[in-house]
C-alpha cells in the first residue's frame, strides 16, 4: 500500500492513503472482514474513528508522530565529557519501547538563576562565621564576629557564574525570601545580569521556594529555542509560598527544564554545628542558649529532608546535585556547573501522538556504545499539542 505524506506542521507529520490505492486497500478491507473476531481480541487494540467522521464512513488511515526533545550528558569510561557523541550511539526506550533518536546536537542555554535570601534560622548563608578567642573566654569578653567579606556568598557565585557564561546563552534571575522576584529578565548582557544582583539583591525572614520554581518554570516556557536550564541554590525548605510542591515540580516537568542544585545542607550543618558548640561553651546560664540550640537541631533534620527531595528534583530532570562542604567550595561550584552545561547534548527522538489517560511517559536513554555512560532526565510530560 502506497502511503504519501500531505502535510508536515512543525514536528508533526500527518500520512494518508493515496487515492489510487483505493481499490487494492478495498481488497484488504474485505480480507480483513472475513478473519475471526479472535483476530480483533489478539491485537488488543480497537478500530478508532476520527474526530468529526460521519457514520458510516471508511477511516482514514492516519499516524501521528511528534519529535520530543531531551537533554543528554553523555561520559567515557575514564569520567570525561564525550564530544562526538552520534545517534547511533543511544538508544532511547519510552515506556519500554523503542524510538527512533533523530538528531544529537549542541543548543545555547536558556539559564534561569535561583537564589535562596530566606533567613528564617539566622544569617548563616551569608558568610562563614569564625569565633575567637578559647573556650574558657567569657562572652562579654569575646563574642562571635564574621569574616570581612566582599559579598554574600550567594552573590559571589554569581558573579563569577554569570561572568564564565557561553557567549550565546541567555540568563534569567530569580531571588526569593518573602517572596519570588524576577530581578533580572533574559539577557545575554553580562554586565547587565551583574547589575541587577547589585542592586537589587534582598534577604529576608521567610522561604517562597515554591513560588520561585514556579516561575522560573513560567519564565523557560516563554522560551522557544535552546536548552532549558535551571540552576538553584537552595537548602529546598518553604514557609510561604502561594504555590505547592506538586504544582512546583509539575510547572518544571512540563517547561522540561534541567536542574542544577547547588545544596545548603552541608555547608549550613557546618555552620550551625560551630554555632551551637560556641553556645554551649560560652552562654550564660538562664539565657536562652537551650532554646536556641533545640531550634538548631530541629532545623539540621529539616535541612536532611529536604537535600533528598532536592536531589530528587536534580536527578529526575537529568541535571545533577552538589553540596558543597563550605561557603568557599559552594563559590567554586560554579565551574562544575558550567561544565555540565557546557558537554550538554539536545537529543531528539520520535514518538506516536498515541492516545493515553496518563499525561507523564517514562523515558530510558541507554548507552549503545562500550564504555558510555549517560545522563538525562527519567520521564517528560505531554504538552496539550501533543493531546490534539
Amino acid at each position: 500500500m502506497k502511503i504519501k505524506r500531505i502535510k508536515n506542521l512543525g514536528k508533526r507529520q500527518k500520512w494518508r492513503i493515496g487515492v489510487t490505492d483505493v481499490v487494492r486497500c478495498a481488497i484488504t478491507i474485505s480480507v480483513f472482514c472475513c478473519l475471526p473476531l479472535g483476530a480483533f481480541a489478539q491485537s488488543g487494540r480497537k478500530p478508532q474513528g476520527q474526530p468529526g467522521q460521519r457514520q458510516g464512513e471508511k477511516p482514514i488511515a492516519r499516524i501521528e508522530t511528534r519529535e520530543v526533545v531531551l537533554p543528554l550528558v553523555a561520559y567515557d569510561a575514564d569520567g570525561h565529557y564525550v564530544d562526538d557523541l552520534a545517534p547511533k550511539d543511544v538508544l532511547v526506550l519510552e515506556e519500554g519501547e523503542a524510538r527512533p533518536v533523530t538528531n544529537l546536537k549542541r543548543e545555547p542555554a536558556n539559564i534561569v538563576l535561583i537564589m535562596d535570601l530566606a533567613n528564617e534560622i539566622g544569617t548563616f548563608k551569608n558568610a562563614p562565621t569564625e569565633r575567637y578567642g578559647k573556650p574558657d573566654t567569657p562572652i562579654w569578653e569575646k563574642g562571635p564576629a564574621y569574616k570581612v567579606i566582599r559579598r554574600p556568598t550567594q552573590w559571589e557565585f554569581a558573579d563569577q557564574f554569570i561572568s564564565s557564561l557561553s557567549p550565546n546563552d541567555k540568563i534569567a534571575i530569580i531571588q526569593y525570601a518573602e517572596k519570588a522576584q524576577l530581578i533580572q529578565d533574559w539577557t545575554s548582557d553580562r554586565d547587565q545580569a551583574r547589575n541587577a544582583i547589585s542592586s537589587k539583591y534582598r534577604v529576608g525572614m521567610k522561604s517562597s521556594y515554591y513560588d520561585a520554581l514556579k516561575l522560573a518554570a513560567d519564565k523557560l516556557q516563554s522560551r522557544s529555542d535552546g536548552r532549558r536550564i535551571v540552576v538553584l541554590i537552595s537548602d529546598g525548605l518553604d514557609s510561604n509560598s502561594k504555590t505547592t510542591r506538586s504544582k512546583a515540580i509539575l510547572a518544571l516537568e512540563k517547561a522540561r527544564a534541567t536542574v542544577f542544585v547547588i545544596g545548603w545542607a552541608d555547608a549550613l550543618r557546618r555552620e550551625i554545628e560551630l554555632n551551637i558548640g560556641w553556645m554551649a561553651n560560652h552562654e550564660v546560664a538562664g539565657t536562652n542558649a537551650a532554646k536556641r540550640i533545640a531550634e538548631l537541631h530541629r532545623h539540621l533534620a529539616e535541612l536532611e529532608g529536604a537535600a533528598v527531595e532536592l536531589r530528587q528534583l536534580a536527578e529526575n530532570s537529568g541535571g545533577e546535585m552538589l553540596l558543597p562542604p563550605t561557603h568557599e567550595d559552594l563559590i567554586k561550584s560554579n565551574r562544575n556547573i558550567e561544565t555540565e552545561i557546557g558537554a550538554q547534548y539536545s537529543l531528539s527522538f520520535v514518538t506516536e501522538n498515541a492516545p493515553s489517560l496518563e499525561d507523564k511517559r517514562s523515558i530510558q536513554v541507554l548507552p549503545a556504545r562500550p564504555g558510555l555512560s549517560v545522563r538525562s532526565r527519567r520521564s517528560y510530560q505531554i504538552d496539550d499539542d501533543m493531546k490534539k
